[in-house]
């Protein structure tokens, strides 16, 4: 069997106290929410799940340890051949000392990320959190309780929304991770179409009205909604004056206060101009 979890963060005295949800967990279960009950419940559950012959890949965060002796041998307590995904509390010479050690089972460190295929379906593995292009699913932990909400972002952190569907703590293998990512990808699929037919649309309009349909750094939606304003008014014999009149709003040349310039930023000419100051070109090494 092949599983995946991330951030177990054992001996690490303050996690209960910034994801509470990690706290409520254990307590939902009868335990008295302190980090010595925490570790020796989440060393349980991983166990009872795991087989030595099993391949885990954890995506970082395995604790808080000031000695590499105690990571290692809590790595070693732990079932199953690990794929390591270094997070940002895992140390180099924690891990170095961990790969010397073949009673830890690890079988691989990655330092960053890892493609992969779960069941058919492309993933990418890394501790943290990705926004990767169609059609690849980014599964990830590092960022706890927290979501974001693009469907291609998988958060595998066991305190998690997803992960807390299941029980507290365990491993979660390929097999039920799979109809989750399916959905997941069934999901960027439409989007991503939804989006390429937006696009084609949007240049559709910019030849047919002869219309640049500019904005700094939109958004894809803010983009396409333009394009539909502009598809309108063409349509109708309109011009954006005819909306500026609908909504009272002033069609008149814009004249800042100096309060009001003085908070606008500086183009690097008017910094220049203004302050004498030229941009930093560096010093030379001699």
């Amino acid at each position: 069997m092949q599983y995946i979890i991330s951030d177990t963060h054992f001996n690490h005295e303050k996690i209960l106290y910034f994801d509470q949800s990690r706290a409520d967990s254990l307590k939902k279960l009868g335990i008295d929410p302190t980090i010595e009950n925490m570790d020796t419940y989440l060393e349980k559950v991983w166990n009872n799940t795991v087989h030595n012959t099993d391949t885990v890949y954890f995506l970082g965060d395995l604790g808080m340890f000031r000695k590499k002796q105690d990571f290692v041998a809590q790595l070693t307590r732990l079932n199953g051949q690990k794929v390591f995904f270094k997070g940002n509390h895992d140390h180099s010479d924690q891990l170095k000392a961990a790969l010397k050690t073949p009673e830890t089972n690890i079988v691989a460190v990655v330092e960053t990320a890892k493609a992969l295929k779960i069941n058919g379906i492309h993933v990418w593995l890394s501790h943290y959190a990705i926004d990767l292009p169609y059609p690849i699913l980014s599964l990830h932990g590092h960022i706890h309780e927290a979501e974001y909400r693009h469907p291609g972002m998988v958060n595998l952190s066991l305190d998690s929304a997803y992960m807390q569907t299941r029980p507290f703590g365990v491993p979660i293998s390929f097999d039920e991770l799979t109809p989750l990512l399916t959905e997941r990808l069934a999901e960027i699929t439409t989007l991503y179409q939804v989006e390429s037919d937006n696009k084609r649309y949007d240049r559709f309009i910019e030849r047919a009205f002869d219309e640049t349909i500019t904005l700094n750094k939109p958004t894809a939606t803010q983009r396409h909604q333009l394009a539909l304003l502009v598809d309108y008014l063409n349509t109708n014999d309109l011009t954006f004056t005819h909306v500026l009149d609908k909504f009272n709003i002033p069609n008149e040349n814009k004249i800042l206060s100096q309060a009001e310039k003085e908070q606008v930023t500086l183009t690097g000419f008017e910094f220049e101009k203004t302050t004498g100051l030229t941009g930093d070109k560096g010093k030379k090494n001699d």
